[in-house]
């Protein structure tokens, strides 16, 4: 009977532990592997998200201002409209570029180029400056968590040239808002 003990098979205590050892490391891992890609591809959607609503902010600013026919700098975006100019800014707690167009009956409509994100915020920042008397530069800035994007772009602006008149500049300050008219 002693002998048939000793030839009994099966697992001792000491390599049962070290298989839930070296199963949890391997979990662990894998686990932690896969947290580094949800994490990378959230950061790269945040990023992309960003991008995006910064360069259509960007065309769209390029589009409403290259056939202007009057355009002014301005410091900050006015609390009153005047009548016959559109205007482009960000709004006053920053969250989202918006354009104030002129109906053609004394009063303005909002149109928001960017929205703002209500579950998470992105704040924003515009400035313009003059390059010479036809050629404007502005940059827009989206900043997001801890992550930044920028577009710098210049405009031609076709009609002033044409007509022989210069981007009028309303103050001295960095200029975050535009009033421009398009006449046809």
């Amino acid at each position: 009977m002693h002998n048939a003990r000793l030839n009994q098979k099966g697992v001792t205590i000491i390599e049962l532990l070290a298989v839930i050892v070296l199963l949890t490391i391997v979990l662990t891992l894998a686990f932690s592997a896969y947290k580094f890609g949800v994490n990378a591809y959230q950061r790269a959607n945040e990023q992309s998200e960003l991008q995006d609503n910064v360069r259509i902010a960007s065309h769209v600013t390029t589009e409403k201002l290259r056939f202007a026919s009057d355009v002014t700098l301005l410091a900050s975006c006015p609390s009153t409209y005047a009548a016959g100019f559109s205007y482009i800014c960000v709004n006053a707690n920053g969250r989202s570029v918006e354009q104030y167009i002129y109906n053609g009956s004394s009063a303005h409509n909002t149109v928001v180029m960017v929205a703002e994100n209500l579950s998470s915020p992105v704040t924003y920042g515009i400035e313009f400056n003059k390059v010479n008397n036809y050629r404007l530069s502005y940059t827009i800035k989206g900043h997001k968590n801890s992550r930044n994007f920028e577009v710098k772009s210049q405009v031609s602006l076709l009609n002033m040239e044409l007509k022989k008149q210069a981007i009028i500049i309303g103050g001295t300050t960095a200029f975050k808002a535009i009033a421009y008219k398009v006449t046809p």
